[in-house]
């Protein structure tokens, strides 16, 4: 008897664990990275210091850049601000940024393909721009729209870091708080 209330505790608790990862990190719709749309930037700060993800020393007034994790794998995380709402979220993949061509193009070309396969699986096909090698979805629920780009740039001799980002943009919450700040400030 004593042994199968252990076994019913050991897998109520395994079910809890499986579930509450699989749910860590949720981005889409409802917000990013587990902080809801529209989120102040002081709570935002907060949550990352619980996670215990270091602010970037490159974080300016329009965004918060943060060290931490993003689909299993090392990421600058960015979030933007409107009028103190969180709208727009990111991962720039830090395996994947170096300067002056320090990385091959096969590196890049290997977490692109990775993350698009992950998150077709997600969202379904992508949309392709022409001349544009970036991924991107639009997601429609409960009335919000999101605009979701995965790109990559390749490494150049002169400066420019090669990098793989996935963005969300809450576009409709963005369109309101712009139209707030102009109610406002007119």
């Amino acid at each position: 008897m004593l042994q199968r209330c252990r076994r019913a505790l050991l897998g109520a608790l395994l079910v809890l664990l499986l579930s509450g990862a699989s749910l860590a990190g949720a981005t889409g719709a409802d917000g990013f990275m587990d902080i809801a749309w529209g989120t102040s930037r002081s709570a935002v700060a907060q949550k990352m210091a619980e996670l215990h993800f270091p602010k970037d020393a490159e974080s300016n007034v329009q965004r918060d850049i943060y060290e931490g994790m993003f689909a299993a794998r090392k990421a600058y995380l960015t979030f933007r601000f409107v009028n103190n709402v969180f709208y727009s979220g990111g991962a720039l993949f830090v395996d994947t940024y170096h300067a002056y061509g320090n990385v091959s193009n096969a590196t890049i070309d290997y977490y692109f393909r990775d993350i698009e396969a992950q998150m077709i699986k997600k969202y379904g096909q992508p949309t392709k721009r022409p001349y544009d090698d970036s991924d991107y979805w639009t997601i429609d629920e409960n009335g919000v729209r999101i605009l979701v780009k995965l790109g990559k740039n390749y490494p150049h001799k002169g400066g420019d870091n090669s990098r793989v980002f996935v963005n969300y943009d809450n576009q409709t919450l963005l369109e309101k708080e712009k139209q707030r700040a102009t109610n406002r400030d007119f």
